[in-house]
Protein backbone atom coordinates (compact mmCIF):
# COMPACT_ATOMS: atom_id res chain seq x y z
CA UNK A 1 0.00 0.00 0.00
CA UNK A 2 1.27 3.39 -1.23
CA UNK A 3 2.34 5.80 1.72
CA UNK A 4 0.39 8.31 2.16
CA UNK A 5 2.11 12.06 2.45
CA UNK A 6 0.37 14.84 4.50
CA UNK A 7 2.55 17.38 4.52
CA UNK A 8 2.81 19.47 1.29
CA UNK A 9 6.03 20.35 0.93
CA UNK A 10 7.44 16.84 1.82
CA UNK A 11 4.55 16.16 -1.25
CA UNK A 12 5.95 18.90 -3.62
CA UNK A 13 9.80 17.07 -2.66
CA UNK A 14 8.85 13.11 -3.40
CA UNK A 15 6.70 14.60 -6.74
CA UNK A 16 9.85 16.66 -8.00
CA UNK A 17 12.37 13.69 -7.44
CA UNK A 18 10.38 11.66 -9.40
CA UNK A 19 10.58 14.49 -12.24
CA UNK A 20 14.39 14.74 -11.29
CA UNK A 21 14.74 10.90 -11.89
CA UNK A 22 12.33 10.67 -15.03
CA UNK A 23 14.15 14.00 -16.65
CA UNK A 24 18.05 11.87 -15.84
CA UNK A 25 16.48 8.44 -17.46
CA UNK A 26 14.96 10.54 -20.57
CA UNK A 27 11.40 9.66 -19.97
CA UNK A 28 9.61 12.95 -19.99
CA UNK A 29 6.72 13.29 -21.13
CA UNK A 30 6.16 17.09 -22.18
CA UNK A 31 2.54 16.89 -22.91
CA UNK A 32 2.14 15.76 -19.35
CA UNK A 33 4.55 17.92 -17.55
CA UNK A 34 2.83 21.44 -17.79
CA UNK A 35 0.28 19.84 -15.57
CA UNK A 36 2.22 18.17 -13.48
CA UNK A 37 3.75 21.90 -12.95
CA UNK A 38 1.06 23.00 -12.01
CA UNK A 39 0.12 20.63 -9.40
CA UNK A 40 3.13 21.45 -7.58
CA UNK A 41 2.13 24.99 -7.59
CA UNK A 42 -0.68 23.75 -5.98
CA UNK A 43 0.79 22.23 -3.51
CA UNK A 44 3.36 25.22 -2.62
CA UNK A 45 0.68 27.32 -2.46
CA UNK A 46 -1.13 24.75 0.28
CA UNK A 47 2.09 24.99 2.18
CA UNK A 48 2.22 28.73 2.39
CA UNK A 49 -0.65 28.23 4.61
CA UNK A 50 1.21 25.99 6.99
CA UNK A 51 3.40 28.96 7.69
CA UNK A 52 1.87 30.83 10.61
CA UNK A 53 1.10 34.37 10.93
CA UNK A 54 4.44 37.08 11.28
CA UNK A 55 5.33 37.32 14.76
CA UNK A 56 5.18 40.53 16.34
CA UNK A 57 8.67 42.45 17.57
CA UNK A 58 8.27 41.32 21.50
CA UNK A 59 7.53 37.55 20.57
CA UNK A 60 8.26 35.23 23.27
CA UNK A 61 11.13 33.41 23.19
CA UNK A 62 9.87 30.21 22.27
CA UNK A 63 7.67 31.56 19.78
CA UNK A 64 10.64 33.38 18.11
CA UNK A 65 12.73 30.04 18.63
CA UNK A 66 9.48 28.38 16.68
CA UNK A 67 9.43 30.77 13.80
CA UNK A 68 13.44 30.31 13.30
CA UNK A 69 13.53 26.67 13.19
CA UNK A 70 10.38 26.82 10.72
CA UNK A 71 12.43 29.80 8.78
CA UNK A 72 15.39 26.54 8.70
CA UNK A 73 13.07 23.77 7.83
CA UNK A 74 11.47 26.26 4.78
CA UNK A 75 14.87 27.48 3.61
CA UNK A 76 15.98 23.49 3.45
CA UNK A 77 12.72 22.53 1.60
CA UNK A 78 12.75 25.16 -0.67
CA UNK A 79 16.96 24.34 -1.82
CA UNK A 80 15.41 20.54 -2.23
CA UNK A 81 12.52 21.33 -4.39
CA UNK A 82 14.65 24.06 -6.41
CA UNK A 83 17.55 21.69 -7.32
CA UNK A 84 15.25 19.19 -9.75
CA UNK A 85 13.12 21.93 -10.58
CA UNK A 86 16.61 23.42 -12.36
CA UNK A 87 16.99 20.23 -13.73
CA UNK A 88 12.99 20.39 -15.29
CA UNK A 89 14.12 23.63 -16.61
CA UNK A 90 17.22 23.10 -18.42
CA UNK A 91 15.63 19.73 -20.63
CA UNK A 92 13.30 22.30 -21.58
CA UNK A 93 15.22 24.57 -22.51
CA UNK A 94 17.11 21.95 -23.96
CA UNK A 95 14.24 20.54 -26.51
CA UNK A 96 14.84 24.36 -28.55
CA UNK A 97 18.31 23.10 -29.25
CA UNK A 98 18.41 22.13 -33.06
CA UNK A 99 20.63 19.31 -32.94
CA UNK A 100 18.39 17.43 -31.00
CA UNK A 101 15.80 17.96 -33.81
CA UNK A 102 12.91 20.33 -34.70
CA UNK A 103 9.68 20.24 -32.70
CA UNK A 104 6.59 21.38 -34.10
CA UNK A 105 4.26 24.44 -33.74
CA UNK A 106 2.11 22.17 -30.21
CA UNK A 107 5.37 20.57 -28.93
CA UNK A 108 7.53 24.21 -28.87
CA UNK A 109 4.23 25.20 -27.09
CA UNK A 110 4.81 22.47 -24.30
CA UNK A 111 7.67 23.55 -24.03
CA UNK A 112 7.15 27.35 -23.77
CA UNK A 113 4.55 26.39 -21.15
CA UNK A 114 7.22 24.27 -18.99
CA UNK A 115 9.52 27.16 -19.14
CA UNK A 116 7.22 29.36 -18.03
CA UNK A 117 5.47 27.35 -15.46
CA UNK A 118 9.13 26.58 -14.22
CA UNK A 119 9.91 30.41 -13.74
CA UNK A 120 6.86 30.84 -12.14
CA UNK A 121 7.65 28.36 -9.23
CA UNK A 122 11.19 29.23 -9.02
CA UNK A 123 9.74 32.98 -7.79
CA UNK A 124 6.70 31.41 -5.65
CA UNK A 125 10.15 29.46 -3.79
CA UNK A 126 12.05 32.48 -3.66
CA UNK A 127 9.17 33.77 -2.15
CA UNK A 128 7.78 31.08 0.18
CA UNK A 129 11.39 31.22 1.45
CA UNK A 130 11.87 35.03 1.95
CA UNK A 131 8.27 35.03 3.94
CA UNK A 132 9.56 32.62 6.46
CA UNK A 133 13.08 34.22 6.97
CA UNK A 134 11.86 37.49 7.33
CA UNK A 135 8.89 36.24 9.99
CA UNK A 136 12.12 34.04 11.59
CA UNK A 137 14.49 37.45 11.52
CA UNK A 138 17.21 35.07 9.80
CA UNK A 139 16.98 37.02 6.73
CA UNK A 140 20.86 37.66 5.95
CA UNK A 141 22.01 41.67 4.88
CA UNK A 142 25.14 42.53 3.26
CA UNK A 143 24.89 46.62 4.15
CA UNK A 144 27.36 48.38 2.26
CA UNK A 145 27.67 51.71 0.85
CA UNK A 146 25.74 51.92 -2.19
CA UNK A 147 23.85 54.50 -4.86
CA UNK A 148 20.16 54.30 -5.76
CA UNK A 149 21.32 54.86 -9.44
CA UNK A 150 23.06 51.40 -9.24
CA UNK A 151 20.13 50.28 -7.21
CA UNK A 152 17.81 51.46 -9.90
CA UNK A 153 19.73 49.39 -12.58
CA UNK A 154 18.66 46.30 -11.03
CA UNK A 155 15.57 46.82 -11.11
CA UNK A 156 14.99 47.79 -14.30
CA UNK A 157 17.16 44.78 -15.27
CA UNK A 158 15.02 42.82 -13.62
CA UNK A 159 11.45 44.25 -15.00
CA UNK A 160 11.96 45.98 -18.44
CA UNK A 161 11.94 42.21 -20.14
CA UNK A 162 8.48 42.33 -18.20
CA UNK A 163 7.54 45.50 -19.41
CA UNK A 164 8.31 45.23 -23.02
CA UNK A 165 6.37 41.62 -23.28
CA UNK A 166 3.21 43.32 -21.80
CA UNK A 167 3.76 46.54 -23.94
CA UNK A 168 3.54 48.66 -21.06
CA UNK A 169 5.51 51.91 -20.35
CA UNK A 170 7.86 51.90 -17.76
CA UNK A 171 10.28 55.12 -16.92
CA UNK A 172 13.07 55.24 -14.66
CA UNK A 173 13.44 59.09 -13.57
CA UNK A 174 17.13 58.92 -11.23
CA UNK A 175 18.66 61.84 -11.29
CA UNK A 176 22.19 63.07 -9.87
CA UNK A 177 23.03 64.20 -6.36
CA UNK A 178 21.23 61.45 -5.11
CA UNK A 179 22.43 61.25 -0.89
CA UNK A 180 24.37 57.84 -0.97
CA UNK A 181 23.07 54.52 1.12
CA UNK A 182 24.05 52.40 3.53
CA UNK A 183 21.89 49.27 2.99
CA UNK A 184 22.20 46.16 0.79
CA UNK A 185 21.54 47.20 -2.37
CA UNK A 186 20.61 43.64 -3.73
CA UNK A 187 18.08 43.06 -0.94
CA UNK A 188 16.20 47.02 -1.75
CA UNK A 189 16.00 46.36 -5.54
CA UNK A 190 14.25 42.91 -4.99
CA UNK A 191 11.51 45.39 -2.63
CA UNK A 192 11.22 48.01 -5.35
CA UNK A 193 10.85 45.32 -8.14
CA UNK A 194 8.27 43.53 -6.62
CA UNK A 195 6.54 47.06 -6.33
CA UNK A 196 7.16 48.08 -9.90
CA UNK A 197 5.97 44.28 -11.08
CA UNK A 198 2.74 44.36 -8.95
CA UNK A 199 2.12 47.86 -11.16
CA UNK A 200 2.79 46.71 -14.50
CA UNK A 201 0.83 43.54 -13.70
CA UNK A 202 -2.23 45.59 -12.99
CA UNK A 203 -2.02 48.57 -15.24
CA UNK A 204 -3.84 48.57 -18.39
CA UNK A 205 -3.57 46.38 -21.66
CA UNK A 206 -3.47 50.24 -23.42
CA UNK A 207 -1.38 53.08 -22.47
CA UNK A 208 -0.46 51.08 -19.20
CA UNK A 209 2.72 53.21 -17.79
CA UNK A 210 4.74 52.87 -14.32
CA UNK A 211 7.28 55.27 -13.38
CA UNK A 212 9.69 54.54 -10.66
CA UNK A 213 11.62 58.07 -9.59
CA UNK A 214 13.79 59.60 -6.93
CA UNK A 215 14.37 62.61 -5.11
CA UNK A 216 16.48 64.14 -2.29
CA UNK A 217 15.08 66.16 0.44
CA UNK A 218 18.22 66.60 2.48
CA UNK A 219 19.80 63.65 3.43
CA UNK A 220 16.19 61.78 2.48
CA UNK A 221 16.30 59.44 0.02
CA UNK A 222 12.74 59.54 -1.60
CA UNK A 223 11.52 57.01 -3.87
CA UNK A 224 8.16 56.60 -5.79
CA UNK A 225 6.77 54.21 -7.73
CA UNK A 226 3.75 55.18 -9.55
CA UNK A 227 1.06 53.46 -11.84
CA UNK A 228 -2.22 54.63 -13.95
CA UNK A 229 -3.36 50.98 -13.44
CA UNK A 230 -6.57 49.63 -11.16
CA UNK A 231 -5.87 51.17 -8.17
CA UNK A 232 -7.49 50.30 -4.89
CA UNK A 233 -9.95 51.04 -2.43
CA UNK A 234 -8.88 52.36 1.16
CA UNK A 235 -9.56 48.58 2.62
CA UNK A 236 -7.20 46.98 0.53
CA UNK A 237 -4.56 49.63 1.29
CA UNK A 238 -5.02 48.91 4.97
CA UNK A 239 -4.26 45.21 3.92
CA UNK A 240 -1.62 45.75 1.86
CA UNK A 241 1.86 43.66 4.30
CA UNK A 242 -1.00 41.13 5.21
CA UNK A 243 0.32 37.85 4.10
CA UNK A 244 -1.45 35.78 1.14
CA UNK A 245 -3.95 38.97 0.90
CA UNK A 246 -5.15 39.95 -2.38
CA UNK A 247 -7.73 42.16 -3.65
CA UNK A 248 -11.28 40.90 -4.74
CA UNK A 249 -10.96 42.76 -7.76
CA UNK A 250 -11.25 40.53 -11.08
CA UNK A 251 -8.37 42.28 -12.57
CA UNK A 252 -6.70 40.56 -9.69
CA UNK A 253 -8.16 37.00 -9.08
CA UNK A 254 -7.51 36.71 -13.40
CA UNK A 255 -3.86 36.56 -12.37
CA UNK A 256 -2.36 33.69 -10.53
CA UNK A 257 -0.47 35.25 -7.58
CA UNK A 258 0.39 34.09 -3.85
CA UNK A 259 -0.43 37.39 -1.91
CA UNK A 260 3.28 37.22 -0.98
CA UNK A 261 5.40 39.76 -3.00
CA UNK A 262 4.09 42.42 -1.16
CA UNK A 263 4.53 41.49 2.01
CA UNK A 264 8.28 40.49 1.12
CA UNK A 265 8.92 44.15 -0.07
CA UNK A 266 7.60 45.59 2.99
CA UNK A 267 9.64 43.42 5.08
CA UNK A 268 12.39 44.27 3.36
CA UNK A 269 11.97 47.54 3.36
CA UNK A 270 10.86 47.00 7.49
CA UNK A 271 14.37 45.42 8.01
CA UNK A 272 16.44 48.03 6.40
CA UNK A 273 14.90 51.45 7.78
CA UNK A 274 12.63 52.16 5.17
CA UNK A 275 9.38 54.25 5.63
CA UNK A 276 6.38 53.04 3.12
CA UNK A 277 3.16 55.40 2.43
CA UNK A 278 0.53 54.11 -0.12
CA UNK A 279 -1.77 56.48 -2.41
CA UNK A 280 -4.38 54.83 -4.50
CA UNK A 281 -7.52 55.08 -5.94
CA UNK A 282 -10.11 52.88 -7.66
CA UNK A 283 -9.75 53.66 -11.27
CA UNK A 284 -6.83 55.72 -11.05
CA UNK A 285 -3.56 54.36 -9.97
CA UNK A 286 -1.67 53.68 -7.38
CA UNK A 287 1.92 55.39 -5.40
CA UNK A 288 4.10 53.35 -2.83
CA UNK A 289 6.54 56.56 -1.38
CA UNK A 290 9.90 55.14 -0.28
CA UNK A 291 11.62 56.76 2.30
CA UNK A 292 15.16 55.75 3.59
CA UNK A 293 17.79 57.98 5.10
CA UNK A 294 20.98 58.44 3.47
CA UNK A 295 24.75 58.33 5.18
CA UNK A 296 25.29 61.03 7.88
Amino acid sequence: MATVVNNPLEEARAQLQALAESARAGTLVPVRLAGQLEALDALIARAQADVPAAAPVSAPTDQTELLQEQAKFVSHAVHELRNPLTSVRGYADMLGNAALGQLNDMQKQFADTIRANSRRLEALLTDVSDTAKIRGGTLKLSVKMDTFKNIALMVEKATRPQADTLKKTLTFDIPSGLPILTTDGEMLAKAFTKLVENALRYTPAEGGEVTLSAAAEGNLLIVRVRDNGIGMTPEDVAQLGTVYFRSEHEAVRAHKGSGLGIPVAYGIFRLLGADVAVESAPGIGTTFTVRLKGMV
